[in-house]
């Protein structure tokens, strides 16, 4: 493009004339607005929005808050039926046949009390702190079956840090674990 006035070559993008001044005439100052990008998986809004972000650091506490309610009376009542097998002087045993299994049943209960709680209110106790219930696709609480299975990862560790891994790459949603996404459950605020 040249300048209509003096003649020169315009630069690239120029708004005005750089030697005399000249409005180009069709050039904006501002380029035009772009549309709004839409994620492509949770992991991407994750990243980009501090909405997300406090959201699943309120579901990190509220586990750990429920965690604390279920495996401290259970730690308790383990080490006192420890100490009783220890005064009788069968702790070995009892350590190699209930070592394993304890662990076992506490996440069972650990994962019990999760479904209970968010099929006959909506929310555990930790979750309930920060205002979250789990919701079915019809927006009731979810049904004990479904309520057990989304939990069903909280057996062991791993399997939850996957079940979040996998659901946030495979879903637009930042609040769906993949139990949820499979389940059409989410976590919403109340």
């Amino acid at each position: 493009m040249f300048c209509a006035k003096c003649g020169k070559e315009l630069p690239a993008g120029a708004i005005v004339c750089p030697y005399c001044a000249t409005p180009v005439p069709g050039a904006s100052p501002n380029p035009p607005p772009s549309a709004p990008s839409t994620p492509v998986s949770g992991f991407d809004t994750l990243t980009k929005d501090s909405k997300a972000q406090s959201y699943w650091l309120e579901r990190v506490i509220a586990f750990v808050v429920d965690a604390v309610i279920i495996y401290v009376p259970l730690a308790i009542l383990t080490a006192i039926v420890a100490i009783f097998y220890f005064t009788l002087g069968l702790f070995a045993p009892f350590a190699l046949f209930v070592g394993g299994w304890v662990t076992f049943l506490w996440a069972i209960l650990f994962i019990l009390y999760n479904a209970t709680m968010e099929s006959s209110s909506g929310a555990s106790i930790g979750k309930g702190m920060f205002h979250l219930k789990v919701v079915s696709k019809s927006g009731t609480n979810p049904t004990f079956g479904d309520a057990f299975l989304r939990n069903l990862s909280k057996v062991y560790w791993l399997l939850l840090i996957l079940d979040v891994i996998v659901g946030l790459a495979v879903s637009k949603e930042y609040n769906q674990k993949y139990s949820d996404h499979f389940l059409g459950t989410s976590v919403v605020h109340t």
